[in-house]
């Protein structure tokens, strides 16, 4: 069995699937071969019609991920062209986790660093337990932050606290990143859970189209005018208001009683 199948759990329960970097001797840091695995089950999971909604997680409580395993750089990070191989992995990886059109929550607690802190902010909602610390290291590695990467701090964050995290490399407690807008919730850590899972069966309840609709209708308003798809828009709107599930929804309020969605 591939090393990477243990390393990261994917499972699912009903219309909720959880994903849980299962690293936590080593602070849940990913190796390349996780990063492989990582595009592969999100692209599998788009696919698949049962999925309303993904839980990411860390396994452990010291560290949701620690980022990339730097032990790997030596060996497979330390020509042009490892580089190259490894950055297009990463991307193949964090594009599959933003892309998907099914929601999906980050769970985050203890540290979260890095290329952890980017798969957090990939995330759709992000809820931290206060005691998480977050941060993005590269100015103790030597290394040099890819735009990217930036831009999506930036995005997240703004500019001025991506400047004074990128500048320190130091780690910052929980309230500075949901003043700063990197996780939308903070809750105590004995509450996580709990949280989680309340946001993860309120949303798998919800009209499946209409979800993934909100969805890719705020990634499309978020982006310049010029570039957004206008068609997309239009068919994602019209699939929910020809739907059946439109239908459900009517007869429910009027029944008053609990809509059954069933996604068509």
């Amino acid at each position: 069995m591939d090393a990477s199948n243990e390393l990261l759990l994917a499972e699912t329960d009903g219309h909720i699937a959880r994903f849980t970097i299962n690293r936590p001797e080593k602070r849940n840091a990913m190796t390349l071969a996780m990063w492989q695995r990582m595009g592969d089950v999100f692209e599998v999971w788009a696919e698949d019609p049962d999925i309303r909604v993904i839980v990411v997680r860390g396994a452990g409580d010291k560290c949701f991920c620690a980022g990339n395993d730097i032990s790997e750089f030596a060996k497979l990070r330390s020509t042009p062209e490892q580089i190259a191989h490894y950055n297009t992995v990463t991307h193949r990886a964090y594009k599959a986790l933003r892309n998907i059109p099914k929601p999906t929550i980050a769970r985050l607690e203890g540290s979260c660093m890095g290329g952890g802190l980017e798969v957090a902010q990939l995330c759709d909602i992000q809820i931290a337990a206060d005691t998480a610390t977050f941060g993005v290291p590269p100015a103790k590695l030597g290394l040099g932050y890819k735009l990217d990467d930036t831009l999506l701090l930036v995005d997240n964050a703004g500019a001025k606290a991506a400047k004074e995290m990128l500048l320190t490399g130091r780690k910052f407690p929980a309230d500075d990143a949901l003043r700063w807008g990197l996780v939308n919730r903070v809750v105590a850590a004995s509450a996580l859970d709990a949280t989680v899972e309340a946001y993860a069966q309120e949303i798998a309840a919800n009209a499946p189209l209409s979800v993934k609709t909100g969805k890719l209708m705020v990634n499309e308003a978020a982006k310049d005018a010029g570039a957004r798809d206008i068609a997309l828009c239009q068919l994602l709107v019209e699939a929910c208001n020809t739907s059946e599930d439109y239908i459900e929804g009517q007869r429910a309020f009027a029944e008053k009683r609990t809509p059954n969605f069933k996604g068509e």
